[in-house]
C-alpha cells in the first residue's frame, strides 16, 4: 500500500471558484409622458451569479485549433472527500517526481488559490489544484512531445483514482486524443509555417471529471477538471 501525503488543509484555499456572472442593466431611451400610464416592465429571469457548467453534448468530439477551444465550467471538486494525496504518492513514486510544499498562488480575478507542483528529473510536471480547503479540483499534466515516454505519464495522469472514472475509456480517448491533435497540429504548420500553433483535442467526460488534452508547439499538456461539465 502506498504511504498518502496529505496536504494541510490549513493551507488550503479554494483553487477555482465558480465566475459570477455580471449584469448590466439599460436605461430606456425615453421618459414617459406625465399624463400617460406607464407601461408594466417586461419580465426577465433573473441573471445567474455563478458560471454555468456546459453540456457534454455541446463540447467538440474531435480537435480544433485554439481559436475554437471549447469554454468548460468553472472547476469543482472531484468527488466528496476526495484529496487526490494517495494518487500524488503513488504518481511521484512511479515518475520520481519531487512535490513541492502547497503554495498559494494569486490569480487574474485576485483570488488566492492553492496548488501543489512536481517536476520529474525527465522534464514532466505535474500540478494538483485544490477546492473546499483540501479537496482535489484539478490536475494538470505536461511533457515535451520530445520526451520518449511522455505519454506514458499523461496515460499515468488519466489513471486519477476518483470513484466512477472509466480509465480503460480514458486510455482510449488519450490515444485518440494524441493522433488528433499531432495530425491537426501539423496540417496546421503546414499551412502557416508557424511552429507556435496551438490546437485543442476533443473533450472527454467520466464520472464527475472531464479531461482535454492542449498541443502548443513543442508541449503536450492534460488537463483533468472535477465539475466542468453538466
Amino acid at each position: 500500500m502506498r504511504a498518502a501525503i496529505r496536504v494541510p488543509a490549513v493551507l488550503m484555499t479554494v483553487v477555482i471558484g465558480a465566475a459570477g456572472a455580471a449584469s448590466c442593466s439599460q436605461n430606456s431611451p425615453g421618459t414617459p409622458a406625465p399624463d400617460r400610464p406607464k407601461a408594466p416592465a417586461a419580465a426577465h429571469p433573473e441573471p445567474s451569479r455563478t458560471r454555468t457548467a456546459p453540456r457534454a453534448s455541446d463540447l467538440p468530439q474531435h480537435a480544433v485549433t485554439g481559436d475554437e477551444r471549447p469554454g468548460l465550467g468553472a472547476a469543482d471538486t472531484m468527488a466528496a472527500g476526495y484529496t487526490g494525496t494517495g494518487f500524488l504518492t503513488g504518481l511521484s513514486k512511479d515518475w520520481k517526481l519531487k512535490l513541492d510544499k502547497p503554495v498559494e498562488q494569486e490569480m487574474p480575478d485576485g483570488k488566492k488559490r492553492t496548488y501543489v507542483h512536481g517536476r520529474g528529473a525527465n522534464g514532466v510536471t505535474v500540478s494538483a489544484g485544490y477546492a473546499d480547503r483540501e479537496n482535489m479540483s484539478s490536475l494538470l499534466c505536461r511533457t515535451s512531445t520530445k520526451q520518449s515516454d511522455g505519454f506514458d505519464f499523461l496515460a499515468s495522469c488519466t489513471g486519477i483514482d476518483v470513484p466512477g472514472v472509466d480509465h480503460g475509456k480514458a486510455t482510449s480517448w488519450l490515444d485518440q486524443a494524441k493522433k488528433e491533435t499531432a495530425a491537426l497540429y501539423e496540417k496546421k504548420v503546414a499551412e502557416t509555417g508557424n511552429k507556435k500553433e496551438y490546437v485543442v483535442s476533443g473533450v472527454f467526460t467520466s464520472g464527475s471529471v472531464t479531461m482535454v488534452l492542449h498541443r502548443a508547439y513543442d508541449k503536450y499538456s492534460l488537463r483533468i477538471l472535477g465539475g466542468a461539465v453538466a
